[in-house]
């Protein structure tokens, strides 16, 4: 079996998630457990592992399928691809399944450790993070969106030379296959298409997703391409799909290629647990991973180069316990040092707070009945459209400015997405749903988190993250704002004329305070805010001289040899917007690079 749903017997008699135990939604997700609980992953037969490639990449992710695809390009080279979740199963390829797919195998189903109080109180803090081929691009709202010129002109001002914006378009252009033809024609600078990475515009939106728009027109926000030159305004996202089916990394980057290049070995359900470095020389020259499905250890040898790409959490808990990472922490864990970084700081997320409902009063259309819900999945497996290739209000996305923000860019993204009011739950299936979560979510967060070992276990063991959210001042004044520019959303004529009403019922542990009082609203932020699922920066990217730095920009380790870190962790300031699209970039980059420093100068 290839993917692990959630036991729905357990869901209701824990009261976890009680949108689930609904009559229609549990029977329907039942269903959906029966149809894709037992399905068999899209797979090849697995080939012997070899005892020496050129390349091992660890991590099977955003960042990992590509670089797979393109050093495989080369075929005097051999590339092993090591990735300790299983294969993409097929559920994954249904947008609206989104929120079923996160806290099953296929989700590391992390948990964030609780400062001042922040993350949902009686949930715990979860931190989405994809264990799968595919990695998080598999789990994830499908979102793609860039971030802003200045995020990445800033990168070079730190000193990161070659990553301003004009140096990374290329490479964002380069992976992309645009499907809608008027936004690559208005903006054919900034878009492309034949690239490996389909991006569409979802062709079913809902009413409430077209009600929305229309309201954030009506606030002032322009129509805007997101992508293009100007990123404050309004917009339908696209999302990284291909005919209304999820196309994660492993969808666009490996299967085309899976069969074809001799040169490229993928092994699933294998974790590595060491990066082997010689003492010495301080040159990496392979890893030891365990094979989960039958619990053997190997040992691989690399002729050129390890590339961890296993993401923002698990990429620095990988180099700590291979000895790269801050003295005290490593030698409390009896670990040998063999070179003291800055490894697991920097840690950054896009906050997000979730205390903002809107009160649907169209019952007719929430209330969908099992049948209708049969019926669209019917439809959807004949034709891959309907509600199931969308994935609700969340394909509406505002880029706001607060007044702190002095630069033309936003500060703020304003997202939606579909709730159960009863329990304040999200929806189990992204497009049915009785209300919806407006929520505000910064993308200039000045707060930092640290990534830590497991005190008990430190390789296999969950990292301890401690993500320091709301811990500078001026992110909760943002946010803060943040929460009033949503408020006056309910002021617009669109929403009083659809009756989109404002969840006003006092919320704990804040409920002894003055409703809608900045007090109460600062006490809920601490309460309700929740991680972005965009973490970053925990391997940073910098010059030599900044006390901070893990890698260099060609993404090398400093303090060790032939040795790369390629993902979102490098990133020194986490872009405004999703960061798969800019994860994808890195590793195309990245890929030219090596490529350089390997093939074209040798």
């Amino acid at each position: 079996m290839c993917w692990i749903p959630e036991k729905l017997p357990e869901l209701c008699q824990n009261n976890t998630i009680s949108s689930v135990c609904q009559p229609s939604t549990f029977l329907f997700l039942k269903l959906i457990y029966d149809l894709f609980g037992s399905s068999k992953c899209k797979t090849t037969p697995k080939k012997p592992v070899n005892k020496e490639y050129d390349f091992i990449i660890v991590g099977g992710g955003s960042a990992g399928c590509v670089l797979a695809n393109r050093l495989s390009e080369i075929k005097a080279w051999n590339i092993l691809l090591l990735e300790a979740g299983v294969e993409e199963p097929i559920v994954t390829e249904i947008p609206a399944l989104a929120n079923i797919l996160q806290r099953t195998n296929i989700d590391w189903d992390f948990k964030a450790q609780q400062e001042n109080s922040s993350c949902l109180l009686s949930k715990g803090c979860p931190w989405a993070y994809g264990k799968v081929l595919g990695g998080s691009s598999a789990i994830s709202g499908m979102l793609y969106v860039r971030g802003n010129a200045m995020d990445y002109d800033t990168w070079a001002d730190l000193g990161n030379y070659g990553w301003s914006y004009n140096d990374v378009l290329p490479y964002f252009k380069k992976s992309e296959d645009n499907r809608d033809e008027t936004i690559v024609r208005n903006n054919p600078y900034y878009h492309s298409v034949g690239g490996y990475h389909s991006v569409e515009t979802m062709s079913y939106q809902d009413i409430h997703t077209k009600n929305l728009l229309k309201a954030s027109k009506e606030m002032g926000y322009k129509s805007v391409d997101v992508n293009g030159k100007q990123q404050i305004g309004a917009m339908v996202l696209q999302t990284t799909s291909d005919e209304g089916k999820r196309q994660s990394s492993n969808n666009a980057f490996i299967r085309p290629v899976r069969t074809k290049r001799r040169n490229l070995d993928i092994e699933t359900e294998a974790y590595v647990t060491k990066i082997l470095i010689d003492p010495k020389t301080k040159k990496a020259y392979g890893v030891k991973f365990t094979s989960t499905e039958n619990n053997i250890t190997k040992v691989v040898k690399v002729r050129k180069e390890v590339i961890v790409s296993a993401g923002a959490t698990k990429s620095p808990q990988l180099l700590m316990v291979s000895g790269i990472g801050p003295m005290e922490e490593l030698k409390k864990h009896n670990i040998h040092v063999i070179y003291n970084s800055s490894v697991g700081m920097n840690l950054q997320d896009h906050v997000t707070f979730t205390g903002i409902y809107i009160l649907l009063d169209n019952q007719t259309w929430t209330n969908i009945t099992l049948d209708q819900k049969k019926e669209d999945l019917r439809k959807y497996l004949r034709t891959q459209k309907g509600p199931l290739s969308s994935i609700g209000p969340q394909i509406i996305s505002i880029f706001g400015q607060t007044k702190y923000e002095i630069q033309n860019a936003p500060d703020l993204q304003l997202l939606f997405i579909g709730t159960n009011i009863a329990e304040l739950d999200l929806s189990p299936i992204m497009t049915y749903y009785d209300s919806i979560l407006f929520y505000p979510t910064l993308l200039t967060p000045k707060s930092r988190g640290v990534i830590k070992l497991n005190k008990t276990d430190p390789i296999w063991g969950s990292p301890i993250i401690y993500p320091g959210f709301l811990t500078n001042k001026e992110d909760i004044d943002r946010m803060l704002e943040g929460i009033r520019m949503c408020l006056q959303f309910f002021e617009t004529t669109t929403f009083r004329n659809n009756n989109y009403r404002l969840y006003d019922t006092p919320e704990s542990p804040c409920d002894k305070l003055k409703w809608n009082s900045d007090e109460y609203w600062i006490c809920l932020l601490r309460a309700k805010t929740v991680p972005g699922s965009h973490a970053a920066g925990t391997c940073k990217m910098g010059p030599k001289n900044d006390p901070e730095a893990v890698v260099d920009s060609r993404l090398r380790v400093y303090g060790v040899k032939r040795l790369r870190v390629v993902d979102a962790s490098i990133m020194p300031i986490v872009p405004r917007g999703n960061t798969h699209a800019p994860t994808v970039m890195i590793a195309e980059k990245a890929s030219d690079m090596i490529k350089e420093d390997w093939y074209f100068r040798n």
